[in-house]
């Protein structure tokens, strides 16, 4: 998006969705399909991980997809033994094509970020996969979180995917990447406490954190990583059929040092997946 033009969320999603609804579409535009791929594995994967490590049963439980795009979990979620699930999206586009892949589920055409949202249920797990972040304006983005307390009840288990920086940075286009203290606080202020956090990326996608690594040598292969990782990419669509082949496997490549890197470290510098949960009897009524 030009960042001249202004960011009019709903319009802008609904044009990027009806062009590419894939991967492609609702993940890294420049990367393309196949890179997309392995960029959303790793994202299932450290979902599978700490779904593990808090101990989440999932059978029977009422879900609500918030941002839910081309529907990539839904599978997921439906093998895991989930009952109920509910997608929001503000494009008609994502709606409509999910109302026809899923008929057994909920699919509403709705703004997480309004205050009169037509939705009035509560659920045992919220996920927000990387959509909070395109949410540019600071009170729509806190109508958002007091929204999720809304449809939380004191069990309810509050997924997001985020970035959380460490420093500030000014918000670009359609993304506003806001920090871990922040999140805290307006979290805090819903009475949301965040219970566990990891990350999901190591190489594979844009260091947009990078601050938070401390390690001057680390700091500058992660750097040098990517720029190799953007001229690949760039070569890769310039190649045709054969480029898409490469970028699959380079994508893979880059997916299996990740998980063996985050296997030993806690830390990354970019998208994080992050627990959270109502505190003790502040369920809203």
């Amino acid at each position: 998006m030009n960042q001249k033009q202004q960011y009019i969320p709903e319009e802008y999603w609904q044009k990027r969705l009806s062009k590419n609804f894939s991967l492609a579409g609702v993940g890294h535009l420049r990367l393309g399909f196949e890179y997309n791929i392995w960029l959303y594995r790793a994202r299932l994967y450290a979902l599978r991980k700490i779904l593990k490590r808090i101990n989440l049963n999932c059978q029977g439980v009422r879900l609500l997809d918030i941002g839910v795009g081309t529907g990539f979990y839904i599978d997921f979620w439906k093998k895991s033994g989930v009952k109920d699930i509910t997608g929001i999206d503000i494009t008609t586009k994502s709606i409509e094509e999910l109302k026809r892949k899923y008929p057994d589920y909920k699919f509403i055409k709705a703004d997480i970020g309004d205050k009169n949202i037509s939705l009035d249920e509560k659920f045992d797990i919220i996920t927000a996969f990387d959509v909070l972040f395109h949410i540019v304006k600071e009170d729509t983005f806190e109508e958002a979180i007091r929204n999720i307390k809304k449809f939380s009840h004191n069990n309810t288990i509050i997924l997001i995917m985020d970035n959380f920086l460490k420093e500030c940075k000014q918000a670009q286009g359609h993304e506003n990447d806001r920090t871990l203290e922040y999140y805290k606080k307006i979290l805090n202020s819903n009475s949301i406490e965040i219970k566990d956090i990891k990350p999901i990326f190591f190489f594979m996608n844009t260091p947009v954190d990078i601050e938070r690594i401390d390690n001057k040598i680390v700091k500058f292969m992660i750097k040098a990583m990517w720029r190799i990782n953007k001229q690949a990419n760039w070569y890769f669509k310039k190649m045709g059929t054969i480029g898409k082949g490469m970028s699959y496997f380079w994508a893979l490549i880059l997916y299996s040092f990740d998980r063996l890197i985050l296997h030993f470290t806690s830390v990354g510098p970019s998208t994080k997946l992050l627990v959270a949960g109502l505190t003790q009897q502040t369920e809203t009524r």
